[in-house]
């Protein structure tokens, strides 16, 4: 597309079929020192080189309207119908004569013409220069095909090559069609889109891959609409085509992102809230709809303060000092449980919010209360090992200078009782031993029916499962599950109830699994309920107060949970929480 020079005077074309009439149009051109050129159909004058002024006879043309906005600028449109001369111009005639008309007539027409383009084109060379810096800069390119098959390009913009890695004339000339580099893929769905589109007389907006002239795949954008011609069908179409590779990738990342917070949000058992400016929830995740009681459905548009209501106390008061904090809240029987607060006030979408976690410390509390036990109880056992080792060897001898020389029954009494308790006392750091280092679970698929049946060959109870959840599998240390199942159920049958009452009921979920250990025993006081799960605490008179500390250690190591509850209609019910995890 090159500009006209404005100092040259360009040629003029003539555009009819009657020699008379181009005989008087030449010899008034060429008074005015106008070269001319003279074609008798609108195709070939088209074709030819740009042109300062068109004088078209529509006498013979048929579409002329149309055709009028397919050339150069200005136009004399000459009209033997005194009706159709405002629609002409209408079209895009600069201006008319109607035919048949005097010389002199003829001769003003032209000269207003001619005046009319010494006007016009600087303008217009003026704005088709910075119409093509606007191409060139454009991050794409603008087009105009025709509509068929393949999309064959009149004018493509030179983005073209960085687009496609095709010239434009490679485009132009037919020897690329744009629409074969459509991907195979979409190219049926993107040209019913498309025609869809100019059959409703609406422009079409679609999104394609497209392969490129090195074999590569770009994601396009492409928006245009229909050009019509004189019958009002669409011949042609116009628009604009962008690359959204590099937009397309962006989204897919963010997406991904946005699928990996998710799933860290709904898999921490930290309780996140946002709420905006006016304490409506924009977003719960699922720890929180747990910690609520309510889900996603009933959480999301809720003001935040009417759901405070039906909490304790001293969560809505942490709420309401505005800032972070460690709180804890008083439950009945004495027990607690340690929160931390952390709010922040952050802008989403230029919208002030509000986010709110919640996240549990007393379990960690309890952990690093056990591993400080732990750590006394390795202790104090390595130096009473060190201590019975040598009073061992120093039994030993002793028994042999009684058996030679003193022969003394008294002194084989206090050797034999001595060793008997040095024996015992071994034993009980044995069990000591084995809370302070339980090894890491060793996880492998075991199915719970087999499971519970070796159990039941150990301790009498009753099973209260269905046989779906007997099947249910889920990756556990087997002995470890087996020792810490043992333990619970002893201490059912010990705890003084019916022995036939004691009952192993197994609920299998999609998250996990759910055991609980019940009985008809007096039950524990609610004041104690807090202290039964601690090390060395015991209601037993001789008990060593580390069977449930142990089978909580135990539990809390496969990522569970061990709770105790006065079971209703009296006795004591544990309750375990196994999560679905995989073998390793």
């Amino acid at each position: 597309m090159t500009a006209a020079d404005p100092h040259v005077s360009p040629a003029v074309l003539v555009v009819t079929r009657d020699p008379a009439l181009f005989d008087d149009l030449h010899s008034l051109l060429r008074a005015r020192g106008r070269p001319v050129v003279h074609v008798t159909d609108l195709t070939t004058g088209y074709d030819r080189a740009r042109i300062g002024l068109t004088i078209l006879d529509t006498c013979d043309l048929v579409g002329v309207e149309e055709a009028l906005a397919q050339l150069p600028r200005p136009i004399l449109a000459l009209t033997d119908d005194d009706g159709r001369a405002e629609a002409l111009v209408g079209a895009g005639a600069s201006d008319f004569a109607v035919l048949p008309c005097s010389r002199a007539v003829l001769s003003a027409r032209i000269s207003a013409a001619l005046k009319l383009r010494e006007r016009v084109v600087p303008a217009l060379s003026d704005s088709q220069g910075s119409l093509q810096t606007l191409l060139a800069n454009l991050p794409g390119v603008v087009y105009r095909c025709a509509n068929d098959p393949e999309w064959s390009m009149q004018f493509i913009s030179e983005g073209c090559y960085d687009l496609t890695g095709y010239a434009p004339d490679e485009f132009t000339s037919g020897r690329v069609h744009f629409a074969g580099l459509v991907h195979h893929e979409d190219r049926d769905r993107v040209r019913e889109q498309v025609q869809q589109a100019l059959a409703d007389r609406r422009p079409f907006r679609v999104t394609y891959r497209l392969h490129t002239a090195s074999g590569a795949c770009k994601w396009l954008w492409a928006q245009g609409q229909g050009v019509l011609d004189a019958a009002g069908e669409p011949m042609a179409m116009e628009g604009v085509i962008t690359d959204l590779s590099e937009l397309r990738q962006t989204k897919l990342e963010l997406e991904e992102r946005e699928v990996l917070l998710e799933t860290l949000l709904a898999v921490t058992e930290t309780a996140y809230i946002l709420c905006d400016e006016h304490g409506a929830v924009d977003y719960a995740n699922l720890a929180a709809q747990t910690w609520l009681k309510l889900p996603d459905s009933r959480l999301v548009g809720a003001r935040f303060a009417d759901l405070l209501t039906s909490l304790p106390n001293e969560l809505r008061e942490a709420v309401g000092r505005g800032r972070d904090s460690i709180f804890t809240v008083d439950h009945q029987g004495g027990d607690f449980e340690a929160y931390h607060l952390v709010m922040r006030n952050v802008q989403i979408s230029g919208r002030p919010h509000t986010a709110y976690a919640f996240k549990r410390l007393t379990r960690e509390l309890a952990r690093q209360e056990v591993e400080v036990w732990k750590k006394v109880i390795r202790l104090i056992a390595h130096e009473i090992n060190n201590t019975l080792a040598p009073i061992s060897s120093l039994l030993h001898s002793a028994r042999l200078i009684n058996a030679a020389e003193a022969r003394d029954a008294r002194l084989d009494r206090i050797i034999d009782t001595i060793s008997e308790r040095s024996k015992h006392l071994g034993e009980f750091l044995k069990g000591y031993t084995q809370f302070a280092r339980l090894p890491r679970p060793r996880l492998e698929s075991t199915k719970w029916r087999s499971l519970i049946d070796r159990l039941d060959e150990l301790v009498q109870f009753k099973i209260d499962a269905a046989p779906e959840d007997l099947n249910t599998v889920n990756a556990v240390d087997r002995s470890q599950i087996e020792q810490a199942l043992i333990n619970l159920l002893k201490n059912a049958v010990e705890a003084g109830g019916p022995p036939e009452e004691v009952t192993l009921r197994l609920r299998a979920h999609r998250e996990g699994d759910e055991i609980q250990v019940l009985d008809r025993g007096p039950g524990i006081p609610p004041e104690l309920l807090p202290k039964v799960l601690l090390p060395f605490y015991s209601t037993k008179r001789t008990g060593t107060g580390l069977g449930l500390p142990l089978c909580r250690e135990i539990i809390d190591a496969h990522g569970g949970n061990l709770r105790i509850e006065a079971r209703e209609g009296g006795g004591t019910a544990v309750i375990l929480w196994l999560p679905r995890l995989a073998a390793a």
